[in-house]
């Protein structure tokens, strides 16, 4: 029960404006991550270089999570158009003039100092959903809802993927589900859009799993055929074999077994097919061949253990060697003596593993579910729904940068370049998490406060 306005401002004096369980392990990532950034790049010439970057980064984000901590939250709600339009122009503006880094034109460059526009689009992006959900009222469960969150999305995601970063595409697209999820929109809905991402992963994986297995090609008259294609007329095929295929499974139910099925979930499962398909035929498309590579050594890790599979398989083997105990900070071999490739930002989970050992990736585990606890705890004690929105994508987000860096880490997903938050090396993304962790503290710091 809300307490009455009279008693408001009694109930939050004697409760703390700030969640100091979330500063803790904020502050906690930190230093593990700091410790583990160092003993990666010692060996590297220029380290000092490489820590200056570091240090600022922290003291750039920290001033970014005091800001927004002290900013009032709303003031995201009713400038969302304006960090919209601000996220679509600085991701164009990265296609024409950008730097190219690792196959990926995604980088300004001034002087020194890198600035990913990504990054700074995909909180943007959050904040546009959780403004334009908290403003739909009955109207969340329509089907106008979700296509309103896809015609938001699209045009970020699209762009995004010219850079092409891929890895921003895998983390977004979760979050847009997830948002829609906490927002209480229909559910035949969120499936029909998981099931269009989920067939074009799928075509995506297999599309470019059969263009390296050529003995498969060789073999099927069927698979050399479609593999001669092009992309477009391929999607095209399977397009019309698609309509062709649920219409008679449509004629098979009605006619054949008089079930009375509802006409639309045939088209429905015939769209997503069909989207899933386009979706599969752009993504593969727009794929540098160091990306092919990764789904490769996902696949089959021994087709290339020196080279796409090279980076899973030690950063495995760099956290299995460490044990129970670890080898101690600055002491592990796999790291330290370079076997371990991104040791400082990708695969930074093995340099923890190794000098740290299981200790250490538990109590980085912990730190991490505690900070995703109080994110969603500030999202149940938001004061409206936009405050509950931005905190529940933000926490989603979060979680899914934890899944996939971890899950690459131990090659239970495709190494995807996706970093550690508050653990690996990177000045945009640290600062940019700093700032959207002082945005869940200005949430919690604004809650209503329960008898």
């Amino acid at each position: 029960m809300v307490e009455p306005i009279g008693s408001l401002g009694r109930g939050r004096s004697r409760r703390s404006r700030v969640d100091w369980l979330l500063v803790g392990a904020v502050t906690g990532l930190l230093i593990l991550g700091s410790l583990a950034i160092l003993s990666a790049i010692i060996p590297v010439p220029s380290h000092s270089h490489m820590i200056h970057k570091h240090l600022l980064a922290m003291v750039l984000g920290a001033v970014a999570f005091f800001f927004a901590t002290g900013l009032h939250y709303q003031i995201y709600q009713e400038q969302w158009k304006l960090t919209y339009g601000l996220s679509i122009i600085l991701l164009i503006a990265v296609l024409l003039f950008g730097e190219t880094l690792r196959g990926s034109k995604a980088w300004f460059k001034i002087g020194f100092i890198s600035f990913q526009p990504s990054e700074l689009a995909r909180i943007f992006l959050v904040v546009t959903l959780a403004s334009f959900l908290s403003r739909r009222g009955s109207k969340i469960k329509s089907l106008g809802t979700i296509l309103g969150v896809m015609g938001l999305s699209l045009p970020i995601l699209f762009l995004i993927i010219k850079e092409p970063d891929f890895s921003s595409t895998f983390i977004l697209f979760p979050v847009i589900l997830a948002i829609l999820f906490c927002a209480g929109a229909n559910l035949l809905h969120l499936g029909f859009f998981l099931g269009c991402g989920f067939l074009g992963a799928v075509f995506t994986v297999l599309w470019v799993f059969f263009s390296i297995r050529s003995e498969w090609i060789e073999s099927s008259s069927v698979v050399r055929y479609f593999m001669e294609l092009s992309h477009p007329n391929v999607a095209f095929i399977l397009t019309c074999l698609c309509i062709v295929g649920f219409s008679l499974l449509a004629w098979w139910f009605f006619v054949q077994l008089r079930i009375q099925i509802p006409w639309f979930y045939f088209v429905g499962m015939a769209t997503a097919v069909i989207v899933g398909l386009i979706l599969g035929n752009v993504m593969e498309s727009q794929m540098k061949q160091y990306q092919r590579d990764r789904f490769v050594a996902f696949l089959d890790p021994g087709v290339d253990p020196r080279g796409a599979g090279y980076n899973s398989l030690q950063a495995q083997i760099a956290i299995g060697s460490g044990g129970f105990l670890g080898k101690g900070i600055f002491s592990g071999t796999q790291s330290q003596l370079g076997f371990v490739p991104e040791r400082h930002t990708d695969f930074v989970l093995a340099v923890v593993g190794e000098e740290m050992g299981f200790l250490g990736n538990l109590l980085l585990l912990g730190l991490y579910l505690l900070l995703l606890g109080r994110i969603f705890q500030a999202a149940r004690v938001a004061p409206d729904s936009f405050g509950y929105l931005l905190a529940c994508g933000i926490g989603s987000m979060y979680a899914c940068y934890f899944f996939i860096n971890a899950g690459m880490s131990v090659g239970v997903v495709p190494v995807a370049g996706v970093p550690l938050p508050l653990v690996s090396y990177g000045g945009s993304n640290l600062v940019t998490t700093l700032w959207s962790l002082g945005i869940v503290e200005s949430i919690y710091s604004r809650r209503y406060t329960f008898a």
